[in-house]
């Protein structure tokens, strides 16, 4: 194995990742994946030499989980306490110098970040979204793409906003909340439940389930 940073996944998301630290400079030395199917290929010109845990086994620790789904991402940081998890910031994005920003995030081309506001450990701020001032976004929150959070905004951990998803200033959102895409959100949201709409609400579940 080289040096460089390592990436773990090999879907789509991981393209836009890998893309990203390219384009800060950074070396990618390989890329994990559990599935089979990917091994011995390549992404983006990287090498997928196999599953997660040869990680474990090498040296040099530096890498960056790059799957979509916050549970999943979760799971794997906590299984690998002994790695160096490494953030990027794409140099197409607006990240105001106040950010404090945790391990293991990604900001990805066209985001904006304004002043004050606090990002987590493994954040995902994806394509285009936006974040305005003294916002929130705790450990394992997925900003996606074309999503926009007015001011004061804060989204618990594991807090999902969806496609194109708006919040209005000052509301919060709990812990592991699905916010749907184009849902707008107007009031605050508990923990654990699904909103879609305009204005967004908790998603009913079907009769007799």
């Amino acid at each position: 194995m080289s040096d460089g940073i390592y990436v773990i996944g090999a879907g789509g998301h991981a393209k836009v990742v890998i893309s990203t630290l390219l384009a800060t400079g950074k070396k990618v030395a390989a890329v994990f994946d559990d599935d089979p199917g990917t091994w011995d290929s390549r992404i983006l010109d990287v090498p997928i030499q196999g599953p997660i845990a040869v990680l474990n086994d090498l040296p040099q620790k530096r890498a960056i989980v790059a799957i979509g789904n916050n549970e999943v991402r979760k799971r794997i940081v906590q299984q690998m306490p002994h790695v160096e998890w490494v953030s990027v910031i794409h140099p197409r994005a607006y990240v105001h110098v106040s950010v404090v920003m945790g391990p293991g995030s990604v900001i990805f081309a066209g985001a904006i970040i304004q002043p004050e506001t606090r990002i987590g450990a493994h954040v995902i701020v994806n394509t285009g979204a936006t974040v305005d001032h003294d916002c929130c976004l705790e450990d394992y929150v997925h900003v996606c793409p074309g999503s926009h959070l007015a001011g004061g905004v804060i989204l618990k951990t594991g807090v999902m906003m969806g496609i194109g998803a708006v919040a209005i200033q000052e509301v919060e959102i709990g812990e592991g909340t699905v916010v749907g895409a184009g849902a707008v959100v107007i009031h605050h949201l508990p923990s654990h439940i699904t909103a879609v709409g305009v204005p967004a609400r908790p998603l009913q579940p079907k009769a007799g389930t």
